[in-house]
C-alpha cells in the first residue's frame, strides 16, 4: 500500500458548545474519520493515518471531548451529545458521508451516530474492537459492577516511567525486553502516551482524563444497547475483533450477533493482536481499512 510522508495539521474545530482538537492528515479522496477509545486520544491513529492516506483518502482523527487537546467540561458524556460533538466538527471541517473508524469506545460513539441519522450521513462504518461491546449483557453483569470493574486506575508516575510503556506495543514475535522500537514508531507511541496525561511541576503525570468523567462514560457505556442499534444502520459496516486478549471469548457471540442484525457486515479478526489494535498492528488495520474504504467508495 503506497505511503504518504506528509505531516498532519492539528487544527481546533467546533463541537457542541467546546472547541475539539483534530489532527488533520489531508488528502483528495473520499473522507476517512478516525475516533479512539475511552482515556486514549487522536494520537492513537499516528501509525495508521498516514498509510490511509497515502492509499488515497482524505483522514481527519478527532480528540473526542475531554481527550487529548480537546477541553474537558464536567458533563455531556453520553452518546447524544459525543455525537453532536462529532457532527459539528465535520460540518465545520466541510466532511459529509465519510467513512468511521472507531476504536474501542469510539466504535460504539461510531454506531451511535450512525443509527440515529439517516442514511446519508455515514458511507461506512469500521468497528474496531469496539462497537460490539454490549456490556450489560455480560453474564452477572450489573451497574454497580460495572463501575467497580471498569474504573480506570489512578496513577502518578514520573513522566518518563510512563513513555517507556511504548514498548508494551511492539509488534507480535518481538522480544520485548531485548529490543528497541524502531525510532519513528517509538516516537509516535510516546507522543500518544503524552497526550493522555497531565504533567505537573515536578514531572508526575496523571490521567488526562478526570476520573469523574471517565465514569460518566462507563455508565453511557452500559446503558447503550449496539444490538438494538444495528438495524437501524444502513451502511457497509467492517468489524476487527483482536483475538488474543482475556475478553476473546466473550466477543465471539458479541461478534455473531452484531453480523446477524446488521444488514451490511463483514468480519476480520486480528488474531495475533491485543485490544489497541491501532499501535500493535497498524499497519495490517491501515490497509483492511484502505482496502474496505475503496468497497464502500465504490458503491458510490
Amino acid at each position: 500500500m503506497p505511503t504518504n510522508p506528509s505531516t498532519p495539521t492539528d487544527r481546533s474545530v467546533p463541537g457542541d458548545g467546546i472547541v475539539l482538537h483534530a489532527r488533520d492528515w489531508g488528502g483528495d479522496g473520499p473522507p476517512v474519520v478516525l475516533l479512539h477509545g475511552l482515556a486514549s486520544n487522536c494520537r492513537i491513529w499516528d501509525g495508521v493515518a498516514p498509510l490511509v492516506t497515502g492509499a488515497g483518502f482524505r483522514v481527519l482523527a478527532l480528540d473526542q471531548r475531554g481527550h487529548g487537546e480537546s477541553d474537558q467540561p464536567s458533563a455531556g458524556y453520553g452518546f447524544e451529545q459525543v455525537g453532536r460533538d462529532l457532527e459539528a466538527a465535520l460540518d465545520a471541517l466541510g466532511i459529509a458521508r465519510p467513512l468511521l473508524a472507531g476504536h474501542s469506545w469510539g466504535g460504539n460513539v461510531a454506531l451511535q451516530y450512525a443509527a440515529d441519522r439517516d442514511a446519508a450521513a455515514v458511507a461506512g462504518l469500521a468497528l474496531i474492537d469496539g462497537g460490539f461491546i454490549e456490556i450489560s449483557a455480560w453474564p452477572g453483569m450489573t451497574r454497580e459492577k460495572a463501575l467497580e470493574q471498569l474504573a480506570p486506575p489512578r496513577f502518578a508516575v514520573p513522566l518518563e516511567d510512563w513513555l517507556e510503556q511504548a514498548r508494551r506495543w511492539m509488534p507480535p514475535g518481538v522480544d520485548t525486553k531485548n529490543a528497541s522500537l524502531p525510532e519513528a514508531r517509538e516516537a509516535w507511541v510516546r507522543d500518544f502516551l503524552r497526550a493522555g496525561v497531565e504533567v505537573d511541576a515536578g514531572g508526575v503525570a496523571r490521567a488526562r482524563f478526570h476520573f469523574d468523567n471517565h465514569m460518566r462514560v462507563v455508565e453511557a457505556l452500559y446503558d447503550q444497547r449496539p444490538s438494538e442499534l444495528y438495524a437501524k444502520v444502513t451502511c457497509p459496516v467492517l468489524i476487527c475483533p483482536a483475538g488474543s486478549d482475556e475478553f476473546t471469548a466473550a466477543k465471539v457471540p458479541a461478534v455473531d450477533l452484531a453480523v446477524s442484525r446488521l444488514p451490511d457486515a463483514r468480519v476480520t479478526w486480528f488474531e495475533d493482536t491485543m485490544h489497541d489494535i491501532p499501535l500493535q498492528r497498524p499497519e495490517a488495520l491501515a490497509a483492511g481499512l484502505a482496502g474496505f474504504a475503496r468497497e464502500v467508495a465504490a458503491r458510490g
